[in-house]
């Protein structure tokens, strides 16, 4: 009876908790569930991964939201203790569990099942395992299951891009009238006025096939010829943009074309020629021209190149990869001797000179126009993605994602377009990741979804994107972006924009579904800093709402002493995204050298995620803040790493940093400079940071540690008792009218790291190649030594090659080009990941990766996750 009271408490605390957070754990629990359109029973499997048997009192079921309800639990762990929701109901959720005592050995699994009553809503399995007393948590772990209930209007979906010649799917979903057939259309007019064609089909898929000479936009619907009596409704359209062949290209060439095609697609690739003639001229160059993927090949392969230059052709063969984006090279190696007619005494012949030129082809999944939803806590939001056809130079995100569990999981990826309801706009897709593996979603606006594909000026697109796992209770998903400006004969200027967890939004809900234990402290608000609007910086900032609800608050803008300048209210309709350019000039304050962003929602729906972007007004280089949590951050030490003064030519290096109070008192800080090994330190220095003040410290290093030589490392902050401090920075390169080249760079707390016997960190987004090199940072945040381990994960290889670096107590350490001291530095790969773990020692490490671009030199830093 008294294990009966406490497990009705637990129940009970679902409608009082609020977005969950992750929790440290005893038990190291995964979960799968499955609901079969064809069945009305859902099935969940609980495995134990950890190296321990789990042994406790195990509460285990199934949680059903809206008008669905869920009964006849039961589980093969032999849980006898059973009820549901008709005992201890609970508004707007209806659940079915057992519960009792149970061991699991490490390796184990147990399956468990309900029956779902069809209606709207969403499911969860779950389970959690707590000891004798139900007083400490040793495992919760829970997933959200993908279900879909057949009605008489079916969702249609359509790749949203394709190469012109390419066969293509268009397909349904099943209606509730399992007799009807479906009449699909297809037109070139959004309205379907233009070109409509109507057929037929017995099934829930058609093929279709364009070959155009300008590219075109195919719209499609359908209806069932018969369901429930009555006239059926008609899908909502989807459209498929079918690329015209495009023009031989020597920068970034690549096609798009839909998974599962099994047809060959060329792909024209310029190579440039010397442009000169004359009898004193070396002779046309030969070359040899390879690919270094089987799934490339290159035609002609061997020739002489004319001063006019000469178009190849690779030729892709896309039926062996999986979705996202595979990036080969095409390496043309060119000799040049004299020419029979000039005077070899004028002349020296040439050695071979190699050019590579990453040649990619995307495979993209169906999209199907679909309201957003309320994400399962682990999904993941990254707040804006973009691609825009801007005649200077075009706009994109490419966006990493990584699952590191061991199986592979299935993600639906859904775009909200800026400034809509994302329950009414949003299109959705699902891509599979094979485990410990990363696909690279390059352009994921455009190619993923079709925004700008025609590449027509208007045709642009922005909004938040979410990354869901289904079906899975895995926190071993990881995702980044890099939005960047791609300009001819400049590079790319980019920025880093993170990957916020659900759990980790803004909000004042008491969500009806929350797995017990998994609950925390509300986020109230998010502070972002390091903004500045004047003649030399300006500040957009944008919003996301994560739970398709409605949402309200403030912006609240402080100056560096902690003055409230202004509070601008926003208002976000469920799931929408925008952003507000030139913010602080917008809401009249023209000139703010140093300031700090607060967003706070005051609604009782939604929960809002935030993102500031500071570009340089000469270079436009951007910088992207992250938002932090500040109630949450607690600690005597802060290390801020990448800090450099550099001062001497093109390479250049500076660094400006903010260290804001977020405490209630003011705190005497104690500010060390790390340096690298073998380069000059300084004194340590104190600071004294009033409460809701932010400490501007430009140029750090000579300015307040008095340095008078180049040097690098990192800063550690402390402070005699535990503190809220956010300490940040930007490192950057000075370039000519007073512009720069830079990055944000996130402080870190020991609790940010990793230790013995953690999950490694992740670091995404890393390539080495002749547009792009990889650094990666190291740095010890206890003052305990630690050996950590660096492993390489590179797509298409099986090998991961490591390497252990051993760091003293606070010691910091730069790895350049670190792809390179692996594979050696005329290796050309274009999506790789790292992983860091400690393998010996106390201590504790952090880790970020830098992505500079070869050509702009523009860096773009890359936080760990964990």
């Amino acid at each position: 009876m008294f294990r009966y009271i406490l497990v009705i408490a637990t129940v009970a605390s679902l409608a009082s908790l609020a977005l969950p957070a992750a929790a440290q754990q005893t038990c190291n629990l995964q979960l799968t569930v499955s609901c079969p359109s064809t069945s009305s029973v859902c099935t969940s499997t609980t495995f134990n991964a950890g190296t321990n048997a789990c042994t406790g009192e195990y509460l285990a079921g199934f949680y059903v939201t809206g008008s669905a309800q869920v009964s006849g639990f039961s589980s093969s762990l032999g849980l006898s203790d059973c009820f549901d929701s008709s005992i201890y109901p609970q508004p707007g959720v209806a659940y079915s569990l057992c519960f009792g005592s149970a061991s699991l050995a490490p390796g184990g699994s147990f399956t468990s099942s309900a029956t779902i009553t069809a209606g709207a809503g969403q499911i969860f399995g779950f389970t959690s395992v707590y000891d004798a007393s139900f007083n400490t948590e040793l495992a919760s772990v829970f997933a959200q299951a993908n279900v879909k209930t057949a009605t008489c209007t079916p969702i249609i979906s359509s790749p949203p891009v394709t190469q012109s010649g390419i066969d293509y799917q268009v397909a349904w979903t099943t209606v509730s009238d399992t007799t009807a057939q479906y009449i699909v259309e297809e037109s070139t007019s959004p309205d379907f006025t233009a070109n409509l064609t109507q057929v037929q089909v017995n099934g829930f898929s058609r093929t279709f096939h364009h070959d155009v000479t300008n590219t075109t936009t195919y719209y499609y619907r359908v209806h069932a010829t018969n369901c429930g009596g009555t006239t059926p409704p008609t899908s909502a359209a989807t459209n498929t943009i079918v690329i015209a062949p495009p023009a031989a290209t020597s920068r970034n060439p690549g096609v798009t074309v839909p998974i599962g095609t099994t047809q060959p697609v060329p792909i024209r690739v310029f190579i440039p020629g010397s442009g000169s003639t004359g009898p004193a001229a070396l002779a046309d160059p030969t070359f040899v021209a390879t690919t270094d993927k089987p799934y490339l090949t290159v035609s002609p392969s061997t020739g002489t190149i004319p001063p006019q230059g000469m178009t190849l052709t690779v030729t892709a063969s896309p039926g062996s990869l999986a979705a996202g984006a595979s990036t080969g090279t095409l390496k043309v190696t060119t000799t040049t001797t004299p020419s029979s007619t000039s005077r070899t005494s004028d002349v020296t012949p040439s050695g071979g000179t190699t050019t590579n030129v990453p040649v990619t082809v995307s495979i993209v999944t169906p999209v199907a126009p679909e309201g957003k939803t309320m994400p399962p806590p682990n999904a993941l939001i990254i707040p804006i993605v973009t691609h825009v056809n801007a005649a200077a130079s075009p706009f994109l995100s490419d966006v990493r994602l990584t699952n590191a569990s061991l199986q592979a999981t299935k993600y639906q990826i859904t775009l909200t377009p800026t400034n809509t309801d994302g329950t009414q706009s949003s299109k959705v897709t699902e891509v599979t990741v094979g485990a410990q593996q990363t696909t690279a979603l390059n352009d994921i606006v455009k190619n993923f979804f079709g925004f700008g594909a025609t590449g027509a000026s208007d045709d642009v697109g922005f909004g938040s994107l979410e990354i869901r796992p289904l079906g899975s209770s895995s926190l071993e998903t990881f995702a980044s972006s890099r939005t960047y400006a791609d300009k001819a004969g400049v590079g790319t200027l980019g920025q880093y924009i993170a990957a916020i967890p659900y759990s980790k939004f803004a909000t004042n809900m008491q969500s009806p579904v929350v797995i017990p234990g998994t609950g925390g402290p509300s986020i109230r608000k998010l502070s972002l800093q390091q903004v500045s609007q004047s003649t030399r910086f300006r500040t957009n900032i944008g919003l996301a709402e994560g739970a398709a609800q409605p949402a309200s608050g403030l912006i609240h803008i402080f100056d560096a002493a902690g003055t409230l300048l202004k509070d601008v209210p926003f208002s976000l309709r469920a799931g929408e995204q925008q952003q507000y350019n030139g913010f602080l000039t917008n809401n009249g304050i023209p000139t703010l050298n140093d300031g700090r962003l607060e967003v706070e929602i005051t609604s009782s729906t939604g929960a809002v995620t935030a993102y500031a972007s500071v570009l340089d007004n000469v270079t436009t280089d951007p910088s992207a803040i992250t938002p932090v949590d500040v109630s949450s951050v607690s600690s005597t030490r802060y290390i801020v790493p990448g800090i450099a003064e550099l001062p001497n030519g093109t390479n250049n290096f500076h660094s400006d940093a903010r260290i804001f109070n977020g405490g209630s008192s003011d705190v005497v800080a104690t500010l060390t400079f790390v340096p690298f090994t073998g380069f000059p330190g300084a004194s340590p220095r104190t600071l004294t940071i009033h409460h809701g003040e932010m400490a501007v410290l430009d140029n750090i290093l000579p300015t307040f540690f008095g340095t008078t030589q180049s040097t690098g490392g990192s800063v550690l902050i402390t402070t005699p008792s535990p503190s809220s401090l956010v300490a940040t920075a930007r490192t950057y390169t000075n370039v000519a009218n007073n512009g720069t080249f830079g990055q944000f760079i996130p402080g870190v707390m020991p609790s940010d790291g990793v230790g013995p016997g953690d999950r490694p960190l992740e670091v995404l987004q890393l390539e080495q190649s002749d547009q792009f090199r990889s650094n990666l940072g190291l740095v010890e945040l206890t003052g305990n030594p630690v050996t950590v381990r660096v492993s390489l994960y590179q797509p298409d290889s099986k090998l991961t090659p490591s390497l252990d670096v051993f760091l003293k107590a606070n010691e910091f350490q730069q790895i350049g080009g670190i792809i390179a001291s692996f594979l050696g530095a005329s290796t050309q790969t274009y999506n790789s990941r790292v992983t860091v773990e400690v393998v010996s020692g106390s201590g504790r490490v952090s880790a970020y990766g830098s992505v500079i671009d070869n050509q702009s030199l523009d860096p773009t830093y890359v936080p760990a996750q964990h």
